[in-house]
């Protein structure tokens, strides 16, 4: 089977695209960049150099593909309108596009659970539950109208997409989550929203791997929607004190109430972008909510459809994190 892979110069993409190879799958990696293709190129993964939103040169792209599995997309919890519109919906709804004219058979569209809103808590929640809508970041408001094209599709076209929800994906390699934390720790201006006790969303580089192919090679996934997460129950406190642990550092991040953490990323974010600062700012309201309120997703019906099970625990994914934080903060290969 051949399966292309957008976004393959990513963190999830280059996992996948290294999974699909090692399965006797043919990955066909989807890049930006001509040094990610050339690093494929020598070890023997077809690949191609491509700005997804240039339909004059991407039409063809899935002539010859079996399945696509779109990773493609601007994760980040601050930047510019126009980037996260013409990455995350824009660049979705070509990717569609491109897949239905070549009758590709499969697609697999990675969504995230941010979807169903970052403004309240979530115990619980099912695939079935309402978008968001009090969504105050672009990462959140440009992936909930990504989420709905494919929807769509497959609702008014009986289009063969899958689209899994995943949690806040984390790792060796990541470049959100851990990064943020290290940043803070560094500065020293790493807070906890109240007594950090929120539960997060987390998904495991391994398992989000896991998930996607699972969900490639079940007959019966096409058309469903599947949250996928690591199924622990880990707090924000927890996370972030392991973090500080591995690193042996002597640091006790602030408790600082939600409303003075949120008032300080909203006057944050206002300043970053009046000014036009070209670094993101320490803090965001994306963030604060992220520090606040509780992220247990039902993953129920991946279990019971796909038979995914998590493989790599919270425990075995803070050690198998170690040597990563350690080049993070430290310095050095």
């Amino acid at each position: 089977m051949k399966v292309a892979v957008t976004g393959a110069g990513g963190f999830l993409g280059r996992a996948l695209v290294s999974r699909l190879a090692e399965s006797g799958q043919k990955p066909l990696a989807v890049v930006k960049k001509e040094q990610d293709a050339s690093v494929y190129e020598k070890n023997g993964i077809e690949s191609v150099c491509r700005d997804l939103a240039e339909k004059e040169t991407c039409g063809q792209l899935f002539r010859d593909c079996d399945a696509v599995i779109h990773c493609a997309a601007l994760r980040r919890d601050f930047g510019r309108w126009e980037d996260f519109k013409r990455t995350n919906i824009d660049i979705t709804r070509l990717v569609m596009e491109y897949a239905a004219k070549a009758g590709v058979k499969k697609v697999i569209f990675v969504s995230t659970v941010a979807v169903y809103g970052n403004d309240r808590n979530h115990f619980g929640t099912d695939e079935d539950a309402d978008y968001g809508e009090r969504v105050v970041d672009y990462y959140t408001r440009s992936k909930i109208a990504a989420d709905k094209i494919v929807a769509s599709l497959i609702k008014e076209r009986n289009f063969p997409a899958v689209i899994l929800r995943l949690g806040y994906i984390w790792g060796p390699g990541d470049q959100v989550v851990v990064p943020f934390v290290v940043r803070n720790l560094k500065s020293k201006r790493l807070f906890l929203a109240d007594d950090g006790s929120n539960l997060l969303s987390l998904t495991y580089i391994d398992n989000a791997v896991e998930a996607i192919m699972l969900a490639l090679k079940n007959e019966e996934a096409s058309g469903k929607v599947y949250n996928i997460t690591d199924g622990s129950r880990v707090t924000s406190e927890r996370f972030i004190y392991d973090i500080i642990s591995i690193l042996g550092l002597d640091y006790r991040p602030k408790r600082v109430g939600y409303p003075v953490l949120y008032m300080a990323a909203y006057l944050l974010e206002a300043y970053h972008r009046l000014s036009r600062r070209s670094t993101p700012p320490p803090l965001t309201r994306f963030t604060s909510r992220f520090l606040k309120y509780d992220a247990v997703f039902d993953i129920s019906r991946a279990i019971y459809d796909l038979g995914y099970q998590p493989k790599i625990s919270y425990k075995e994914g803070m050690t198998l994190l170690t040597s990563y934080l350690r080049t993070l903060y430290y310095g050095g290969k």
